[in-house]
């Protein structure tokens, strides 16, 4: 695809698509072009040998296990290690994968239908000569592929580009605290400008101002998406352009045996949780009551990506593998207006259903409503049950969740106890999970 061509703004795919495949390899690639992403950030180093090895770091430890630095090899000894994913990355199931140089990157996606935004990496402390030898190598290998009309050149020094944008590439700079003037940047001949998603909406405007196109990275949540778009941003750089796209095929909360993309941790206690085959186990960071630290959650996705239905039913599976004492809680948030993310520290943060599940059986649904700010979250319906079964061998309790125009109901299947609620103030797409004082594991079962 050629840059002309791309369609503004862009959702563009940061790694690959590095939330569902090892990053910085074919596989993760091939997710993104599968995303129907147009434009694909891989990162990529200058080995010994004058290859380009696709690797974020300067070393392979993080992502290979091996404390070696990437220009201190060949391209043929750092492919003497796989990424490994599930042990270094941590994608559960994921095998190891090769280590791939960008030639063969080019050599696979020939006939996709992307552009590349290719970033040029560097040792540590570089020199001005490294520098520029990385941005010429990038420039041989794209002039050799015939993509001077597909790829965008960018880092986070200046020399890469410039030697791009000498060549005749277009190019970008990134940088994290925002010290440059664009004006300046756009009289070099750089195009695009990138940013963190926490940079000021004022930097952005004058990125604007100055002709250039504003990159925000990394994007992982629908919200943040929206107000860096309505900020002026060109461009959202994100781990999961699937989720962020839109395009997960839907309704991609209820995909059985499976946990979505958008599956993301609360921004406060960060937990994302571990996937333990159809079940999403989570956990506190500490068990004990009364500490903000004891509680997560995790956004796991939409319910649809348009209009919510006005009633739809879900059945999620429950087990309790340990907790503090019977007032703790397993949690579902339902009808969330936002992927903002649930706390219960802040519960303002989002409008929502809470759904409560105590070990003593108590069954409780609470509001979390910005309009509370300051306030505890207000109990709209509760009941009581037997105790809910706590075992380190999951013991599931079967939740039917009921939602109409009018009313929320929560059933413990096969038993008569429900707590209804009739509210009718939130009925967004978004539905979550989180944990106070215990630990647990969801099944996402049946829906209508």
């Amino acid at each position: 695809m050629l840059i002309e061509n791309l369609t503004w703004p862009l959702t563009i795919a940061h790694r690959g698509a590095r939330s569902t495949a090892p990053e910085n390899s074919l596989e993760a690639v091939a997710a993104a072009v599968d995303a129907g992403s147009e434009l694909i950030e891989i990162d990529v180093h200058l080995a010994a040998d004058g290859s380009l090895v696709l690797c974020h770091d300067t070393t392979l430890t993080r992502t290979h296990g091996v404390t070696r630095t990437v220009a201190g090899l060949t391209a043929t000894a750092v492919k003497r290690w796989p990424i490994r994913s599930a042990s270094q990355l941590g994608l559960t199931g994921w095998p190891d994968v090769p280590t791939v140089t960008l030639s063969e990157v080019f050599a696979r996606f020939a006939g996709a239908p992307v552009a590349w935004l290719i970033e040029a990496k560097y040792p540590a402390s570089p020199t001005d000569a490294q520098l520029d030898a990385v941005g010429d190598a990038i420039v041989r290998e794209v002039v050799r592929w015939d993509l001077a009309d597909s790829v965008i050149v960018q880092s986070f020094q200046r020399r890469p580009g410039l030697r791009a944008i000498a060549a005749g590439l277009p190019a970008g700079y990134i940088e994290t605290a925002g010290g440059s003037d664009p004006r300046d940047l756009a009289a070099q001949g750089f195009d695009y400008y990138g940013m963190r998603k926490d940079a000021p909406a004022e930097r952005i405007a004058a990125a604007v101002g100055a002709g250039l196109r504003p990159l925000v990275y990394t994007v992982l949540r629908r919200s943040e998406r929206d107000l860096a778009l309505a900020q002026g941003a060109a461009g959202i750089v994100t781990d999961d352009p699937l989720y962020l796209s839109d395009h997960a095929p839907g309704p991609d909360l209820y995909q059985l045996g499976t946990w979505p993309h958008g599956h993301l941790p609360s921004p406060v206690n960060p937990v994302k949780g571990v996937l333990a085959g159809a079940a999403l186990e989570m956990a506190p960071s500490r068990m004990e009551t009364g500490v903000p630290e004891n509680y997560t959650a995790a956004v796991l996705g939409s319910a649809s990506h348009g209009t919510p239905p006005a009633s739809w039913t879900w059945d999620v599976q429950v087990a309790l593998l340990e907790a503090t004492n019977s007032t703790r809680s397993a949690q579902i948030q339902i009808c969330m207006d936002s992927d903002v993310g649930y706390h219960d520290e802040d519960h303002t943060r989002v409008g929502a259903y809470n759904i409560l599940l105590r070990p003593n059986g108590t069954l409780d649904v609470y509001l979390a409503d910005p309009d509370n700010a300051g306030g505890t979250a207000p109990r709209l319906a509760t009941a009581s049950g037997p105790a809910v079964p706590v075992s380190t061998s999951p013991v599931y309790v079967t939740l039917g969740i009921e939602v109409t125009p009018t009313q929320i109901t929560v059933r413990r299947r096969g038993t008569s106890i429900a707590a209804t609620a009739t509210h009718a103030k939130y009925r967004g797409g978004y539905v979550g999970v989180g944990v106070r004082s215990v630990r647990a594991r969801f099944v996402p079962g049946s829906r209508t």
